[in-house]
């Protein structure tokens, strides 16, 4: 079921006083993705649907109707705000959506879609994580050649359930009822990992070291549609 919202993302009024955007040569070894330090945004070798993700903070799966392009052609951008102080994140992206509809005249709107996604669920016997005593997270994620590493302090389930979207091959949905802050330590390979260990996968990973586990379901999500965009031109 697809519903589709009539509300276009209208380009905010924000913006960067300068920008400077070039193709980034190939081939591409090296990529970071848009940040903001003091009153400068960097970008090395981003794509357009990078950028749309770090703007409107969008999972590459929530984008649909984007051009070939949009995830090939890789950009390099330097873009300063106006005065010397620091500009927050949400300062940061909404002057980035002004600059992806002037630059790359970028056209959004959003719509609501039903698909497929995992639900985050309590396994049978009860989950196994612990309610967080710390004031002050130490929360990472470790991939190598062992495997992928989670290591929690101080989570939500929301949290869990967003970061698993990576890993499980479409989104999961956070549906344990669980509330507060939990610390837990996971550890899996991904689907094409072949490390020669004991070290299960994600679906055993969650039941078997923190009781969970992710059913099959179908949810609501938004998406961000292209209407249309174009190649900017170097400065």
């Amino acid at each position: 079921m697809l519903v589709r919202l009539m509300l276009l993302l209208a380009a905010t009024q924000v913006s960067f006083e300068v920008a400077s955007i070039k193709l980034h040569p190939e081939p591409v070894t090296f990529s970071a993705d848009p940040s903001f330090r003091g009153s400068r945004m960097t970008a090395t070798a981003s794509t357009l649907l990078d950028l749309i993700t770090a703007a409107y903070e969008v999972r590459y799966e929530q984008i649909a109707g984007a051009p070939g392009w949009a995830g090939s052609a890789h950009y390099d951008i330097v873009a300063k705000a106006e005065g010397e102080g620091p500009i927050s994140n949400d300062q940061g992206r909404q002057m980035l959506q002004t600059l992806l509809a002037e630059r790359f005249q970028l056209k959004l709107h959003r719509e609501t879609k039903e698909v497929p996604v995992y639900a985050l669920v309590i396994a049978k016997g009860g989950h196994k994580m612990k309610e967080s005593t710390v004031d002050v997270p130490h929360n990472f994620i470790r991939a190598g050649a062992s495997g992928i590493q989670m290591d929690v302090t101080r989570g939500t389930m929301e949290h869990l359930a967003r970061q698993l979207t990576h890993s499980a091959g479409r989104t999961v949905i956070d549906r344990t009822g669980l509330q507060g802050y939990y610390a837990y330590k996971l550890d899996w390979v991904p689907p094409a990992g072949d490390t020669g260990a004991d070290t299960p996968g994600l679906f055993t990973a969650l039941q078997e070291q923190i009781g969970l586990k992710l059913e099959a379901s179908k949810g609501a999500i938004q998406m961000l549609v292209v209407d249309s965009a174009a190649r900017p031109t170097e400065n």
